[in-house]
């Protein structure tokens, strides 16, 4: 089975087709993502543009040892949360997380990474709940901090 996601305005993943292998083959059984490609356009036209995605793929990883594609697979079609292509590093990924605007975006992973890295918490902390937080207003105050504990009541 192939995967192929279809992009929408601004690279957003609006859909993820799935082609089974016998539409994407040669006749000498070599699989080949124009074929697949053929047959996504025959299916549903020439609208829009579809990307080859792996179904195993997380965090530029492939989960079975093989050969990672575009970092990660952009799986389900989530207005709320959508996957969104990027054609500069080829990978797909999710949108900046709100007040992180000083994170970057891995251009491996497909994930967006913090300045800093975060603290651990203990074990003590782990026991009453407590977690930390990005905070971008204490890090654009002192950018050698950024991460603030945050304990329960």
């Amino acid at each position: 089975m192939a995967y192929f996601a279809r992009l929408g305005v601004d690279n957003i993943v609006v859909r993820v087709d799935s082609v089974d292998n016998r539409n994407a083959m040669t006749y000498n059984g070599i699989e080949k993502e124009e074929i697949a490609l053929e047959y996504l356009r025959k299916i549903h036209g020439n609208a829009g543009t579809w990307v080859k995605c792996s179904y195993n793929t997380v965090d530029g990883v492939h989960q079975f040892g093989g050969t990672p594609l575009r970092a990660n697979f952009p799986g389900g079609n989530n207005e709320d949360d959508p996957w969104y292509y990027h054609s500069e590093y080829d990978i797909f990924y999710k949108k900046q997380p709100i007040g992180c605007d000083s994170w970057t975006l891995n251009s491996t992973t497909g994930r967006w990474e913090p300045p800093l890295p975060c603290p651990e918490v203990t074990r003590e902390q782990v026991e009453i709940g407590s977690f930390y937080r990005w905070d971008e207003d204490v890090y654009q105050a002192d950018n050698t901090a950024g991460w603030v504990l945050v304990t329960p009541e």
